[in-house]
C-alpha cells in the first residue's frame, strides 16, 4: 500500500504535471486553436492526448483513495458529519474526473462539460468541507485552505462571469456547442480563470499533506 503522505503529495502533483505537459504538448505540436485556450483543449488527438486521460485517469484514482485515507486517518478527532461528506465529495470529485479524462471536449462535449463542472463545484466543496471538518487541523493547513478555496472562488465567478458575456453575445451558444474562434474574446479571460481554478484546487490538496499524517505518529 502507498504510503499515506505520498499518496496526498501526488493528489495534487499528477494534475499539476498532466495540465503543465499537455499544454506544453499541445502548443510545441502547433495543434492549438488560439491562445490562452481552456484546459481540455490540450485533449487533441496526438501525445497531449494520451498525457491528459493517462493523468488525469491516474489522479482520479489517487484521489478517490485519497478521500478514503483523509477520512479513515481523520474521522475519530473531527467532526464526523462534515468528515463523511467531505469523504463522499472527494470520491465524487475522483469518478467524474476520470470520466472527464475519456469525454473530450471535441467528441463528447456535453458530457465533458458536466463532468468538468462537477470537479469544479465538489472540488471546492471537498474543501470547505474538510476545512470545517478538521476545526483542530495543523495552521499551516488551515492557512492553505483559507488561500487555496478563495482563490478557487474569485477564479470560478470570474471564469462563469466572463463566459456568461460571451453568451449574451451569441446565445445559441448556450448549449454548449461553440464556435471557438468567435469565443474567443472572452476565452481569454475565461482560460486564465480556469487555471487559476486548478491550481486553487491544487493548493487545497497540498493542504492535505500535513492533515492525513495523525498528530501523535508525527510526534
Amino acid at each position: 500500500m502507498i504510503e499515506d503522505r505520498l499518496l496526498a503529495r501526488l493528489g495534487w502533483v499528477l494534475p499539476a504535471l498532466t495540465i503543465s505537459l499537455s499544454t506544453l504538448v499541445h502548443i510545441i505540436s502547433g495543434d492549438y486553436r488560439a491562445f490562452p485556450f481552456f484546459i481540455s483543449e490540450a485533449d487533441y488527438p496526438g501525445l497531449q492526448r494520451i498525457i491528459f486521460t493517462g493523468g488525469f485517469t491516474l489522479t482520479g484514482l489517487v484521489l478517490i483513495y485519497l478521500s478514503w485515507r483523509l477520512f479513515q486517518v481523520n474521522k475519530n478527532h473531527t467532526r464526523w458529519y462534515w468528515m463523511h461528506l467531505s469523504m463522499l465529495s472527494g470520491i465524487f470529485v475522483g469518478i467524474n474526473l476520470i470520466i472527464m479524462s475519456f469525454m473530450d471536449m471535441y467528441d463528447h462535449v456535453e458530457l465533458h462539460v458536466a463532468t468538468a463542472l462537477n470537479v469544479f463545484h465538489f472540488g471546492l466543496a471537498w474543501g470547505v468541507l474538510t476545512h470545517l471538518a478538521m476545526n483542530n487541523a495543523r495552521p499551516k493547513s488551515k492557512r492553505l485552505r483559507y488561500i487555496s478555496i478563495s482563490l478557487g472562488f474569485i477564479a470560478f465567478v470570474g471564469m462563469s462571469y466572463a463566459i456568461s458575456l460571451g453568451l449574451k453575445v451569441y446565445p445559441e451558444y448556450i448549449d454548449g456547442n461553440w464556435d471557438f474562434d468567435k469565443m474567443q474574446p472572452w476565452i481569454n479571460w475565461a482560460a486564465p480563470m480556469e487555471y487559476l481554478l486548478a491550481a486553487s484546487f491544487m493548493f487545497t490538496l497540498a493542504s492535505f499533506e500535513s492533515d492525513i499524517i495523525p498528530k501523535e505518529e508525527e510526534e
